[in-house]
């Protein structure tokens, strides 16, 4: 990590931007299901006006989150402000509306991300690198400077944490040691073996990215990836309120959602008001991780590498090492972090495909995972910060 000096503008990176086309896709209002907080500006005008304070809450589904928000209907429905998936105050709609699918981080840069459960990315319309250009330039040069200087040092405090508990690992060389592994995490063999070195492991600090990559090949593969996918998606689905479980927003653009109920998925279409309507029941069992074909494989291959860059996830993995108390190796925590991560994506495109009757993953089952997937990893605890 290089820090810049406080005068400097911070550095600034778009590549996740580059050559994507958006445009916003009626009814399908993915947006509107997520509950946007209020900046302080906006809160003011929002208490100021008996309409617009009607949606107004101080009660967020995140209840780590604090501070004025939108109101959801029924709890887990769409935006009060939502109706027949038509915004009714979209010239007034708050900044975190106005930026969707865009997400800007702060971390030792600036780097602003793409959310690929947006139905509408690729398709033509606006070219997404001069719409985040302009997005920025909606913060300022000072503001942008002072979340870059602040997160910084959340940065170099974990640096610092890392060197102290012989953890360290440079943020290059993990990111290095994922992109000579990517063959590994994108089958099932590699990734046993990713997810026992990340468990049981010995790694000497500030380890080349060879030496990273060449200590999980000699790895033996002890860890069941069915399994642990099987614990983790029951895991997902087994939430107490429905406002907290991810929405997978079809090809027809109906919102979807998965509930464990008992011992069976149940899944259940949701309405704009909260009300919902069982479209499946799905025995948790019988949910395998599909064989992909070259093309599917290839396309979690070119995920992998979008997880790989976002500063976001990075920061992700450290909050994880932090989590742990800095037992493991940082390089560790990250490739483990990257195949947890798979593995998820990996579950939820075969969950989806199953549903559909299909018994394999082809490049349009991957990018269905991806749909599902993508909002929540983006909303994974981080050092740094989304502004």
């Amino acid at each position: 990590m290089k820090e810049r000096r406080a005068e400097e503008s911070p550095e600034i990176d778009l590549s996740e931007l580059d050559g994507y086309s958006y445009r916003c896709v009626d009814d399908c209002a993915l947006c509107c299901l997520c509950q946007p907080e209020l900046l302080p500006d906006e809160e003011a005008l929002f208490r100021s006006d008996p309409v617009l304070m009607a949606g107004v809450t101080d009660e967020h589904i995140s209840p780590e989150v604090k501070g004025a928000a939108i109101r959801l209907k029924g709890r887990h429905g769409a935006c009060h402000f939502l109706t027949d998936k038509r915004c009714t105050i979209y010239n007034r709609r708050p900044h975190f509306c106005r930026s969707f699918p865009l997400n800007v981080f702060a971390g030792w840069r600036v780097q602003v991300n793409v959310n690929r459960s947006c139905r509408g990315l690729g398709l033509p319309g606006e070219e997404l690198e001069p719409l985040g250009r302009r997005l920025l330039s909606r913060y300022g040069d000072d503001r942008l400077k002072g979340e870059v200087r602040s997160a910084n040092k959340v940065f170099s405090q974990f640096v610092r944490n890392t060197r102290e508990a012989s953890a360290a690992q440079s943020f290059s060389s993990v990111r290095s040691a994922a992109a000579m592994l990517d063959d590994e995490l994108t089958e099932q063999l590699g990734l046993s073996r990713v997810m026992t070195y990340a468990e049981y492991g010995s790694t000497k600090p500030n380890s080349s990215p060879a030496d990273l990559a060449k200590r999980v090949r000699i790895t033996e593969a002890e860890a069941d990836i069915s399994e642990r996918a099987l614990m983790d998606g029951v895991e997902l689905f087994d939430l107490p309120d429905l406002c907290l479980l991810p929405v997978y927003v079809g090809p027809d653009l109906s919102w979807k959602m998965f509930k464990l109920d008992g011992k069976t998925f149940v899944g259940w279409e949701l309405g704009e008001s909260g009300e919902t309507k069982e479209f499946c029941r799905v025995d948790p069992s019988s949910v395998d991780l599909l064989p992909m074909t070259t093309a599917g494989r290839e396309s979690v291959r070119e995920y992998l590498h979008l997880i790989n860059s976002r500063d976001c996830f990075l920061g992700h993995a450290a909050y994880l090492c932090d989590m742990e108390g800095y037992e493991f190796n940082f390089g560790q925590v990250y490739l483990g972090a990257v195949a947890n991560n798979i593995i998820d994506l990996w579950w939820r495109a075969s969950l989806l495909a199953q549903v559909a009757g299909l018994e394999q993953l082809d490049a349009a089952e991957i990018r269905e995972g991806v749909v599902f997937f993508d909002m929540d990893l983006l909303d994974l605890p981080t050092i740094g910060a989304f502004i």
